[in-house]
């Protein structure tokens, strides 16, 4: 009954948050985005320097986030790279928003397999589906079997940050005695799975409150809206440097390091591991609350094999290239590379693992 209750509560929250995320640019599970229209497409953002007149003709990205959040960034960035190493292909990014995800989702798999158009493919939205489809947290009109992971291309630890006069001992204290407010962008996203389930084990409860973007995330934390923002280490990257923000822990096995505030270089606490923040129960296992974060370039599946093979190798060259490895590096984004059927396994796996931090928290 309680889960039943839960499923139904959740249900109610998403479709609100739906209604308020759908005229604008979504989430990207944690990262900045632009202002672009919900079910839009637009193609503005750096030149991906392609080639209109190449022999393989031109390959659209579809991005599922607004212009400027960092799943386009890495949309952009592989698309630019993915020119100078095979200049026989135009690469370009277009971004259609919606749904937090889903409305590209949604589109993508209404495409033929045998489309040259990609996908920037998120955990989170295949997270959603599935916790959709199997406990009708939210409507689900794609299925996630109809696309195919090629090759991961964005590897996040989510980070969770605070203000400067909030510290994780305060805000362990709040979600215990009366729980706290994250701001996101839709409940059941990777971030609320992510800090909800620790927060269950601690005792604690955890709110999310829908904003349109992470831009807006993050202002509702500095506006006091709401106690925490969990998104990626580009995401607050410049908040950190400036002081206005504060990362206070990292849903990772290892004390995260690479932030500089106004006094130099910290180490970010980790959930687990020798790392792992005093402030947790030493006691529990926290383990079950590092999910993936970041994605994949995808395409349908069913589509040839040959153009499969082709695009893992084009990817494979985006990754031994130094612009496109460095680059992460410095927005403090993971090296992680994974291709074909290793990818799938590795999407199914991440899912499971989302899917057991949900039942965690219906459990709690």
């Amino acid at each position: 009954m309680k889960k039943r209750t839960l499923a139904l509560i959740l249900t109610l929250a998403m479709s609100l948050a739906l209604l308020l995320t759908a005229c604008g640019g979504d989430s990207g599970s944690g990262g900045t985005t632009g202002g672009t229209t919900g079910g839009d497409a637009q193609t503005e953002g750096e030149d991906t320097g392609g080639n209109p007149d190449a022999a393989g003709g031109t390959v659209k990205i579809i991005c599922p986030y607004g212009v400027g959040g960092t799943a386009d960034a890495i949309g952009r960035k592989f698309a630019l790279i993915a020119n100078k190493t095979h200049p026989e292909y135009n690469f370009i990014v277009e971004n259609m928003t919606g749904g937090d995800g889903f409305a590209a989702a949604d589109y993508y798999t209404d495409q033929d397999p045998s489309t040259k158009e990609l996908l920037v493919y998120g955990y989170g939205v295949a997270y959603r589906h599935d916790l959709g489809k199997k406990y009708g947290t939210e409507v689900v009109d794609f299925d996630r079997e109809d696309i195919y992971p090629i090759a991961a291309i964005d590897d996040r630890t989510w980070i969770l940050y605070s203000t400067p006069d909030m510290t994780l001992a305060d805000v362990i204290a709040k979600a215990q005695e009366s729980g706290i407010k994250m701001s996101g962008g839709n409940p059941l996203s990777d971030p609320h799975l992510a800090l909800g389930s620790l927060m269950t084990q601690m005792g604690g409860k955890v709110m999310v409150v829908p904003y349109d973007g992470g831009a807006a995330q993050k202002k509702g934390l500095t506006d006091g809206e709401v106690d925490v923002f969990v998104g990626t280490t580009q995401a607050a990257q410049d908040e950190v440097e400036a002081g206005t923000l504060v990362p206070i822990l990292a849903f990772s096995e290892n004390t995260f390091e690479g932030f500089t505030t106004p006094n130099g270089a910290i180490s970010v606490p980790s959930i687990a591991g020798s790392g792992m923040a005093p402030e947790l129960d030493s006691s529990k296992d926290f383990t079950g609350s590092i999910l993936r974060g970041g994605g994949y370039i995808a395409t349908r599946t069913g589509a040839d094999q040959a153009w499969i093979d082709e695009m893992v190798q084009i990817a494979k060259d985006v990754w031994a290239d130094p612009e496109y490895s460095d680059w992460i590096a410095s927005i403090l984004l993971n090296k992680f590379e994974e291709y074909g059927e290793d990818a799938v396994a590795g999407l199914n796996q991440a899912c499971e693992k989302a899917v057991a931090a949900y039942d965690l928290m219906s459990a709690g």
